[in-house]
């Protein structure tokens, strides 16, 4: 048994120094694998922090938890949620960062937390 865990030691051992060039450790301590930290491959990438985006689908199984002006858009509330998007710099950014134009935004609703939540198509 002793044996077997020594040799795990040491095959894991010999195989730390052959990180590929883009696997460094930083000055954390931890391995940055390209661009992504642990925290961003186990919770996932945040673009631009508060920001939710949801893509409404019109026969979406989700559906009838959106807010009423999600599932009847009239031209009034998507005027008003298309500005809100192009007033707000850091809503914009998140947005494009995801490659959601603001034409397509169809509500923007705030969250408890302070946070963005759009719904766009």
């Amino acid at each position: 048994m002793i044996k077997k865990i020594m040799a795990a030691a040491a095959i894991a051992a010999a195989a730390l120094p052959a990180l590929p060039a883009f696997a460094a450790p930083n000055s954390a301590g931890y391995v940055e694998v390209g661009n992504w930290t642990p925290r961003e491959i186990l919770f996932g990438k945040q673009y631009n922090g508060n920001v939710t985006a949801i893509h409404v689908d019109r026969g979406g199984v989700n559906r009838h938890t959106y807010p009423m002006q999600v599932i009847y858009p009239t031209g009034n509330s998507m005027r008003l949620a298309q500005s809100a998007v192009t007033e707000d710099p850091s809503l914009a950014a998140a947005l494009k960062v995801r490659g959601i134009s603001p034409h397509n935004v169809l509500w923007v609703d705030t969250a408890f937390n302070g946070g963005k939540i759009v719904y766009y198509r």
